[in-house]
Formats: structure tokens, sequence, C-alpha cells
């Protein structure tokens, strides 16, 4: 029984949201509408194809006709017509803001963890060039703010009980401004303490002091408060600090001050050959980046101990931060320039860093658009029909008004009237729908399962997104008119009128 509940509920869920969306798109179409007959019936219009087509629409029923026909002046067919288009509309704004909306945070979250730009050295001879005077020879170019250099490596964590998978350490230094940007906004003072100093977070009996309880003195009565023995028995082992992504210190059942140990594939040299090397630290803290593949990937040290644990002699990356990205790729063309000039080697941007995955991203929201669009298209086949209804029925009228002096050119215009109304009240609707919806979730903030590891349902609403969908919508209604419109002007006024 549980089981048909929990498949019936959303059924009942989703047709109940399916009928409150279309009453709703029924209810401002049929206002729109309505709008259009008042206006129709004002009679202030510039040319005879306007008047005549507004007359087609929603000036052909009576008023004294019953209540449908009272609540919505138009026939049956150009009310679904116009339905679906606004609903297509509609629907469209809405996952196209939406996605856009996870964009932006993905994005945003990537850049705020990530160098703008990324100066990578010439070879392995580089490692001791990427030294402070190669930051003083990029920090004049426009639009650079930081520019800092950082140890960047490959490596594999250990702990008692689990293996992480491949992962980039990545060393800072503590008082840098690469520090201020990717790690003070996720960690506490404490932690960045600690990171400097890793003995804050170690226990008495890891430093190697011990408690000693004395005897109590007789006839006393009382315990006696323990003794604390400050001499160390033994000396204690300081680690170096490191601060893991919160996904990764769960994967590795760690906590702060646990140790870790580094492994990298190039090390030591034994009599085996060359042997992985291995360094211990202690966890100082942990950090929520937002984004799961970061907190699961990634972890931090100091500069000088990534610089012992990858035996280098100095930084091996030089980051580059901006003021825009907007700019990012006029200067990453001047910092190639300064690069190439002071013999470094490759320079590569974020968006290149990670291209894959904002290809997947444009991929899918052009697959989206392309799926949701088929809607419209839906849309624009009602159009189409109604039209050739009205072509059907009004051939007596299209050989009056040709008789009357109409030119050919004048009936397709009149059709191209009747078609682009019926898109334009549709698109009117699903654009007031689609804006609205994105205004009630962003004000909202409609709460997401942790899974998505979101709180909020984010949207941003882009106005050229927002101008395709509506230049879609009306050129798909306009297109549907041309067949129809082509057919009532080639109507001869000898054949309309055949039959009277």
């Amino acid at each position: 029984m549980s089981d048909i509940q929990d498949f019936l509920v959303p059924v009942i869920e989703l047709i109940g949201v399916m009928i409150a969306a279309v009453v709703l798109v029924s209810l401002l179409v049929g206002g729109l509408v309505a709008v259009l007959r008042r206006y129709a019936a004002f009679g202030a219009f510039g040319s005879y194809q306007t008047l005549l087509a507004l007359r087609i629409l929603v000036g052909y029923r009576k008023n004294d006709g019953g209540f449908w026909e009272r609540v919505i002046p138009v026939s049956g067919q150009n009310f679904i017509a116009m339905m679906g288009t606004a609903i297509g509309v509609w629907a469209l704004i809405v996952v196209l803001s939406v996605m856009g909306g996870f964009e932006a945070d993905l994005k945003g979250k990537i850049v705020r963890f990530s160098p703008h730009l990324t100066v990578h050295p010439a070879g392995d001879a580089g490692a001791n060039a990427l030294d402070r005077s190669v930051s003083r020879s990029l920090e004049d170019t426009p639009h650079v703010t930081t520019v800092e250099t950082f140890v960047q490596g490959e490596a594999m964590l250990t702990s008692l009980t689990n293996m992480s998978p491949g992962m980039k350490l990545h060393g800072l230094d503590p008082a840098g401004r690469l520090a201020d940007l990717w790690l003070d906004p996720v960690v506490s003072g404490r932690t960045l303490d600690a990171f400097e100093a890793p003995v804050r977070v170690m226990s008495d009996r890891e430093m190697g002091f011990r408690v000693e309880a004395e005897a109590p003195a007789a006839g006393d009565g009382a315990d006696v408060m323990p003794a604390i023995d400050v001499t160390p028995r033994r000396k204690g082992r300081i680690l170096p600090g490191i601060i893991l992504g919160e996904e990764l210190a769960r994967s590795l059942s760690v906590s702060v001050g646990d140790q870790v140990t580094a492994v990298i594939p190039n090390g030591d040299v034994g009599p085996m050959g060359v042997r992985p090397r291995t360094r211990s630290f202690r966890v100082v803290g942990t950090f929520v980046s937002g984004m799961y593949e970061y907190d699961l990937k990634m972890a931090y040290l100091t500069q000088d101990d990534a610089r012992d644990l990858f035996m280098l002699g100095g930084a091996n990356r030089v980051a580059i931060m901006l003021d825009d990205l907007d700019d990012l790729e006029a200067v990453s063309g001047l910092i190639r320039e300064k690069a190439s000039g002071l013999g470094l080697g490759e320079v590569r941007t974020v968006a290149q860093a990670n291209r894959s995955l904002f290809t997947a991203l444009k991929i899918e929201k052009l697959a989206m658009f392309l799926v949701l669009g088929l809607v419209i298209l839906v849309a624009a086949f009602n159009v189409f029909g109604s039209l050739v209804l009205i072509t059907l029925e009004k051939t007596r009228d299209i050989a009056v008004i040709r008789c009357l002096g109409a030119t050919r050119k004048g009936v397709r215009r009149l059709f191209l009237t009747i078609g682009g109304t019926i898109g334009f009240v549709g698109t009117l609707a699903g654009l007031v729908l689609g804006l609205g919806s994105c205004g009630y979730v962003a004000w909202t903030g409609i709460r997401l399962p942790s899974e998505y590891y979101l709180r909020n349902l984010p949207v941003e609403v882009r106005p050229d997104e927002i101008a395709l969908v509506v230049l879609a919508a009306l050129g798909a209604a306009l297109l549907a008119t041309l067949y129809p419109a082509s057919s009532a002007a080639g109507l001869s006024p000898s054949d309309g009128l055949r039959n009277d």
C-alpha cells in the first residue's frame, strides 16, 4: 500500500500543477484577448488590414452569447494556439533562467577558488624562475589585481582507514593575497592560525606532557587535584598543517588534529630505484567550497611545506587575478606576450582549464532550448491550422474585399497580421508568466535537498536569452502564416463568389 501511495502522490501533484498552469495561462490569455477586443471596438487603426484582422479574431461573436463566448471572445482554435505559444514561452523562460542560475553559481565557485590566469614554468628549469621578480613584471598589466606565486602538484592522501583518489595540493603563502581570497571566506580564523602553527591543534599528550596524581595526604578525607607535570617526558612530533575539503576529510574519516600521509609518485631514490615519497601532515581544518569535486580533490598546504614535499626549489605556478572577467581574453594576450619575453611557459585561463565543463553546460542549455522549443513548434502548427480554417471559412469575404480594391499584397498582409496577433498575445502571456515565475522563485528561495550541494534553487534572468525566446515564438507564428497567407492572396474574386 505504501508503494502505491508513494507512486500516486507525485503523480497527483504533477497533474495538479499542470491543471493550475493551464488555468493560469487561460486566464491571462483570456484577459489579453478581452483587452484586444476593447481595442478593436475603439476603432483607431492605421490600416484596414489591422481592422479586419481584429474583427476576424475577436469581433464575430455575439455580445448576448453564452458564458464562455463572453469570457473568451475568440474561436477555440485561435485560443488554443495562443495558449500553446504562452506555455512554450513560459516553460522556456523558466527553464533557461534556472539553468542560467546553476551555470552562474557553478562558474562563480570555480572562478572564486581558481586563478583567473595561471602561468606555468618553461619545463623543469622554470621552478626556480618563478620568484618575486616575475610577479613584479606582471603586476603592471591592466585589469590585474593580484599576482602571486604558489605551488601546485598532484598527490594521494591516506589515513588509517582509507585512501583518497588523485587530487591537487596547493601550497600558499599564509600571509599572501591568495590565502585571503581562497581560504578566508571558507575557514575560520582559528584554522588560519593553526595553518601557520600546527602546534595549536596538538593535544597535551601528543606534545609530550603527562599528568601524574600525587598521593593524598593522611587525614585529608578528600580527593586531591592531580598535578600536571609540565616537563616533557618525550619530544612531541610537530607535523606541518594541511586544510582538507570537507568531502575529502569525510572520505578519509579524519577530523581536526588527525594525521594524514601524502604520497607522490616521483620521490626518493632507494636501492630499488625511485620510490614514492611520503610525508605526514596534521589536519588543522576543513573547508566547504560549494563544489563537490573541489571539496573531494583539493587540499591546501603552506608554500614551504609544499615545496619540500614536491622537492622544488621554488614556486611552480603564478596565479593572476583580474578585476573583471570580461577582460579575460584581452588580458591573457598581454600576459602571454610578457611571459614569452620572460622565458616562461604556458599561460592558461580559467576557461581553458575548465573547458569541458563549460562546454557541457552550453550544450545542455542548447539541448533544453531545442526540446522545449518543440512546444512553440506545436503552437505554430496550431496557428497554421487556425489560419487554414479561416481561409476556408472566409473565402467569400476575401473575394468581396478583393472586389473592393484590396490587392494580393494587402490580403497577404491581412493574414500575416492575424498570425502575428495570435503569436503576440501568446508570447506576451508567456513572457509575463515566465518573468513572474522567476521573480517568485528568486524572492521565496525554494529549498533544495542537500544532494544538490545548493541551498536554494538559483535563478538568473538573462535579457539576451529572453529576447531569443520572444523572437523564436514570434518568428514561429509568422512562419506558420506564410502558406495560408499566400493561399488566401492567390484566391481570385470569381472563385470566391462563384456559388453566390
